[in-house]
């Protein structure tokens, strides 16, 4: 695996000077002290012009010297963006031009000559084609994007173009690896090996994106995590342009527009005629109407002034950091609000105004009108409770019932037991900070008070991992159940679980039978012959594994000594002297099964066969017989394992009835 790491390094143009002061101490010069001390490491850097000089006034060159220092060694590259964090997307495209030209002469004079970009960066990772075509015109190579940009499954092997650009690369971040990392949600590298799994064998990149604030700042002590990753051997460190060189395809696509906030579902939006910018503007979001319509008034106004005026250098510049994206998103109350921010944008749009000696008094009271109208619906929304109500409509987190009231109480025991294996996880690697996360989230779950959080903690528990990635609470013998899963389980009683689990798991496998739903219920599977696969249900001397794909699960015996052993819906096994005996039973889900088949079968199940697939047999079928009282049986060799000894029946034979 090929790893680039990109850090975009930025700070609003206005900000406070003790803010700054922190995030220089907290963030910048503690990641250019651990590039320093990794000499192997490398990575891509992007830095708002804007910040640079902020650096640069306030005293902090030396974070200019030692960036400027990393990448004359070759341990960084820089890209281009947009000068002070303007929303791209949004802007004219001659207004694009003049950010990105900016950004590049502010950083080519305190940088020299290593400033020499060969990709674009667009703030908050905001693409769509205009952005693309501007990137392409001021000779830019390729553009960043996020993953669900790609509209197919992103191919991490591969370095698109974009469609109608004749050659302009498109590369894709790993939203996944780079989400879990600035969540905090892996915190070192035993972690992060787990998730990336057999991935770090493949020859694929990977290309995360985070701010450069996460380590450090946002993140206090993860920045140990990110020097870990710069010298840990099991990566292959890139730049993003070498990534360039050594996976570029002759392969095009066309990205969706899109930010590093989108969501799969953004993209549905087309339906109801909005677009994937919501947080920057949303068509029913007034205060953002009131922006947006503030903002195009003063560029329009500024591009009719008279350039050789002595202020007007002046004023195209207080326009130029007027256009950062802040104020917009700080607008959207979903769920991110600011009366502070929101308020120091109008200001700033309307201070390009009264520096304008020229404009007549009419321009000077519409901008003012604007000014108020913003700040007084901020208010509005805010006194009146707006903001709280477009915080829980817009969260698709929040709902009117909590999770376990909305789904079956199948599906919510299974979430339990999929936050409870999270949970153990973390403290077996003695992440302890995470596996209090995950017990406070199955605390919220079980007292329904999961409709507050801003992320759902389901929705953050797929950050983390597949869902489902264990088998069903149903597929569990009651014996398997911790005592903390069973306190945190809704409608739990061991005797009831009994009773029900064979007709719950028998309805999943008849639904799977007629293809009414996916999955492979106690390992279901219809192979390419119409040969059924099943497993057994599962007990305290049962368990199933549901394997890896589903189709593979199988029933691991524990029979510990000579005897009979059965229950509710099982066969009956009789464990004797090296040798096992399955009988199936009339009530068994296995014979159930068989009834069921037959009434499809167009033979009336004639030609319908039982075999039990046995590990000690080496998975060769061994055919169930007819005893005298019509029962069918088979003898099969086991030896007691605690791990278990694998089987599961096949039947085979059937015919669709046509």
């Amino acid at each position: 695996m090929l790893w680039a790491n990109f850090l975009h390094f930025y700070q609003p143009h206005n900000q406070q000077f003790d803010i700054l002061e922190r995030i220089v101490n907290e963030s910048y010069r503690k990641i250019i002290a651990g590039l320093a001390s990794a000499p192997g490491a490398k990575i891509t850097v992007n830095i708002n012009g804007g910040l640079t000089e902020m650096l640069v006034k306030y005293g902090y060159k030396d974070v200019i010297d030692g960036l400027k220092d990393l990448a004359e060694k070759g341990q960084i590259e820089f890209t281009g963006s947009a000068k002070y964090h303007p929303f791209l997307p949004l802007l004219s495209e001659e207004e694009i031009a003049r950010q990105i030209q900016l950004n590049q002469k502010t950083n080519k004079k305190y940088f020299g000559k290593v400033y020499n970009p060969q990709g674009f960066f667009s703030p908050e990772l905001a693409y769509n084609k205009k952005v693309a075509k501007a990137a392409k015109k001021l000779g830019f190579k390729w553009i960043l994007a996020e993953e669900l940009a790609n509209p197919q499954k992103c191919d991490f092997k591969k370095i698109y173009s974009i469609k109608g650009l004749n050659g302009f690369k498109v590369i894709f971040r790993d939203k996944k690896i780079s989400v879990l990392i600035l969540s905090a949600v892996v915190r070192n590298l035993r972690s992060l090996f787990e998730e990336l799994k057999d991935e770090l064998e493949k020859d694929r990149y990977l290309l995360t994106v985070m701010d450069a604030e996460t380590f450090g700042h946002h993140r206090p002590g993860l920045e140990n995590l990110l020097f870990s990753i710069l010298k840990s051997k099991k990566f292959k460190k890139a730049t993003v342009s070498e990534l360039v060189k050594r996976f570029e395809v002759k392969e095009t696509v066309e990205p969706r527009d899109s930010t590093w906030s989108s969501e799969e579902q953004d993209f549905w939006l087309e339906k109801e005629k909005k677009h994937s910018f919501t947080l920057w503007h949303h068509p029913e979001n007034l205060i953002h109407k009131l922006q947006w319509e503030f903002t195009d008034f003063i560029v329009n106004l500024v591009k009719k002034l008279d350039r050789s005026k002595p202020w007007y250098q002046e004023v195209r510049e207080k326009l130029d950091k007027a256009l950062q994206s802040d104020q917009y998103w700080w607008a959207s109350a979903r769920p991110w609000w600011s009366l502070e921010m929101i308020e120091q944008g109008a200001f700033a749009l309307r201070d390009v105004v009264a520096s304008c000696p020229t404009v007549s008094d009419k321009l000077r009271e519409k901008a003012e009108r604007y000014y108020r109208q913003i700040i007084d619906l901020a208010f509005q929304w805010q006194r009146e409770g707006a903001i709280r109500q477009a915080y829980r409509q817009a969260l698709k987190t929040v709902k009117q019932r909590p999770y376990k009231k909305r789904v079956l109480t199948g599906q919510f025991n299974s979430i339990i037991l999929e936050f409870e294996d999270e949970m153990n996880k973390a403290i077996k690697a003695q992440e302890f900070e995470k596996a209090i996360k995950w017990r406070d989230a199955i605390y919220k779950l079980k007292g329904g008070m999961d409709i507050y959080d801003v992320l759902h903690v389901v929705d953050d528990l797929r950050i983390s991992r597949h869902l489902p990635s264990l088998k069903d609470y149903w597929e569990h013998a009651p014996s398997e159940f911790s005592s903390f899963a069973k306190k945190h389980f809704v409608g739990f009683e061991e005797k009831k679980f009994i009773k029900v689990q064979p007709k719950q798991l028998f309805d999943e496998i008849k639904a799977a039978f007629k293809k009414k739903k996916m999955g492979h219920p106690l390992g279901f599977f219809r192979d390419e012959y119409d040969n059924f696969h099943l497993c057994e249900l599962p007990s305290q001397y049962i368990e199933h594994w549901p394997g890896e794909g589903g189709w593979d699960a199988m029933s691991l015996a524990k029979f510990p000594k000579n005897g009979k052993y059965s229950r509710q819906g099982q066969c009956l096994y009789q464990f004797q002297r090296g040798k096992l005996t399955i009988t199936i039973k009339s009530q068994s889900i296995i014979a159930k099964f068989l009834r069921l088949l037959r009434a499809n079968d167009a033979y009336k199940g004639k030609f319908l066969r039982v075999a039990v697939l046995a590990e000690t047999n080496r998975w060769a079928p061994v055919f169930f017989r007819k005893v005298k009282n019509g029962r069918l049986k088979v003898t099969i060799p086991y030896k007691y394992s605690k791990e278990g000894e694998g089987f599961k029946f096949k039947i085979t034979g059937y015919t669709l009835k046509k």
